[in-house]
């Protein structure tokens, strides 16, 4: 048991490390669109004021995509999560409805630098082990009979579940 508890926290450290090191990569193209926005250029060309309908933006064709056919969608939502996360258009359209939703419009918000403290706060939550975590995997560990193979097949579970998430996101 000792051994478990030592090798669950050895990967639990490195994943986190990877982890956070992967979003901050991430997040340093995130900071050169931010910046962008300042710019009159781009100010301009995404004046509220000016009207646009929804299904002709950049987003909404990349997003409907291939099909409109629910069952398409979904395989096609599968696959994307597995390559662009966030492309330029989606965090500006994020940033563009965040702003429109919680501030004036003519507002200097630094959306980046809110996307970064949120990412360090929420960190805490999705890496942190809690008691009643540790206690299923100890039951877990208690109750695997031979020739069951529970730890097998339970460590597919956190796959599919992210996996599905992951889809959901993306759709």
């Amino acid at each position: 048991l000792h051994v478990f508890i030592f090798v669950l926290a050895v990967f639990h450290v490195t994943y986190s490390v990877i982890i956070m090191a992967l979003s901050r990569l991430k997040m340093r193209t995130w900071k050169k669109w931010e910046t962008e926005t300042a710019s009159l250029e781009y100010q301009f060309a995404n004046d509220p004021a000016r009207f646009r309908f929804t299904h002709q933006t950049s987003f909404v064709k990349r997003h409907l995509g291939l099909s409109s056919t629910p069952g398409v969608r979904w395989v096609v939502a599968f696959f994307r999560q597995f390559f662009r996360s966030v492309t330029k258009v989606d965090y500006l359209t994020l940033r563009a409805g965040f702003i429109n939703a919680h501030l004036s419009h003519n507002s200097k918000f630094d959306f980046h630098k809110y996307i970064k403290r949120s990412m360090e706060d929420d960190f805490k939550v999705v890496v942190g082990i809690s008691l009643p975590l540790w206690c299923v995997a100890i039951l877990t560990l208690f109750h695997d009979i031979d020739g069951i193979g529970t730890l097998t097949w339970i460590s597919f579970i956190p796959l599919v579940i992210l996996l599905c998430v992951g889809t959901k996101l993306e759709m």
